[in-house]
């Protein structure tokens, strides 16, 4: 019943009848069986674009932050979320949201437009208050006033919250994957003991330091320990000396104190799949093409707002930051955005495709 009213409801939203969307969007989180958090937070999310469709911001803001506490992943919550909060003048909170966003996914652009936009307000209410000392007090206390706004930065997210990180694990090795994207091998570093594990580096879309530090559930042979970087991940590599079952890999957690270790060569399940080949259930084609459409419409919406912004950013900006811009969009293929002239200045910008993709040349 909730999975048909969300359908339904995309279907009605791509029709511009965002009203009745927001209806059949609340029906169907009435119905919603909360199983499935990841279903909920992505219904959270569509009621959210409806509410910011009918301006009504308060609402698109408390469903954003819903549906991030259900899904930490979910990148259209951390944008509708930005955007609501930028609409209702909290626009250092909607900063911060559009940074948490980035450090999930450094690639999404709509974010980094969305960000760019804030950075650049705060930076012209920075030399607008200094316009305006400028011009009313002595020079005395005009460099005094300077000195304290020399002080003032763009507004700066907080050491944003651990990212979620995850296992998987045979009778060997442990694999634990850190999903933040644009890393090199370089610029990671990991050491280990037979019992403890350190991970540091910063993230590329914020600057920020990310640490991960763990006293391991169980021994490991450290001497063993790779890891390997790659366009979205971490991937790091522990070998066991005991082949038992990790049921976490923190010595601190409960999971692991409530039941003795189980060896990795007992099945940890005896139930049988129900069906272990391909899925036998019908599938209503209809309802994934209203969900296709409505994804598409969403993201050629989402896109035509951050074209307006960026077309915006681009007629309000110095000479030398449209140089930037244009330098940096010409050289990297249109892969990468830079409106600092200084950096973009000293050297050819490389191109840097998005992950799983290839930069080739054509001949003419």
């Amino acid at each position: 019943m909730s999975k048909q009213a969300f359908e339904e409801a995309n279907e009605v939203f791509v029709d511009d009848r965002y009203e009745e969307a927001y209806e059949l969007y609340t029906n169907a989180l009435t119905n919603d069986d909360k199983t499935d958090s990841h279903f909920t937070s992505k219904v959270l999310s569509a009621r959210a674009q409806c509410a910011l469709k009918l301006k009504t911001f308060p609402d698109a803001l408390n469903d954003s932050n819903n549906a991030i506490q259900l899904d930490e992943n979910n990148i259209k919550a951390y944008l509708r979320k930005g955007i609501a909060l930028y609409h209702q003048n909290l626009k250092e909170e909607a900063l911060k949201t559009f940074i948490r966003g980035l450090e999930i996914d450094s690639a999404n652009d709509q974010l980094k437009v969305w960000k760019e936009k804030c950075e650049k307000e705060f930076e012209e209410k920075k030399q607008s208050i200094v316009a305006t000392v400028d011009k009313e007090k002595p020079s005395a206390m005009v460099n005094t006033e300077k000195e304290k706004l020399a002080a003032v930065a763009v507004p700066v997210a907080p050491i944003p919250a651990k990212i979620k990180h995850s296992f998987y694990q045979n009778e060997s090795v442990v694999t634990i994957q850190i999903p933040i994207k644009g890393l090199k091998k370089e610029q990671v570093q990991v050491q280990t003991t037979d019992t403890t594990l350190n991970v540091g580096t910063k993230i590329p879309a914020t600057g920020t330091d990310y640490s991960l530090e763990l006293d391991l559930a169980f021994p490991i042979d450290s001497s063993r320990t790779n890891y390997n970087v790659t366009g979205s991940n971490i991937e790091i590599k522990l070998y066991k000396r005991q082949a038992v079952q990790w049921t976490s890999l923190d010595a601190k957690s409960s999971a692991g104190k409530t039941q003795p270790p189980i060896p990795m060569c007992q099945a940890v399940t005896t139930k049988a799949p129900t069906y272990p080949s391909s899925s036998q259930r019908a599938k209503n084609w209809n309802q994934i093409e209203a969900q296709i459409k409505k994804d598409e419409k969403d993201n050629k919406e989402d896109m035509g707002d951050a074209n307006a912004i960026f077309q915006q950013l681009y007629r309000d900006s110095d000479e030398n930051t449209r140089r930037a811009m244009n330098k940096s969009m010409a050289e990297s293929g249109g892969t990468c955005l830079n409106m600092n002239w200084e950096e973009v200045s000293k050297g050819k910008i490389s191109c840097e495709p998005p992950d799983g993709m290839e930069w080739k040349k054509y001949d003419s």
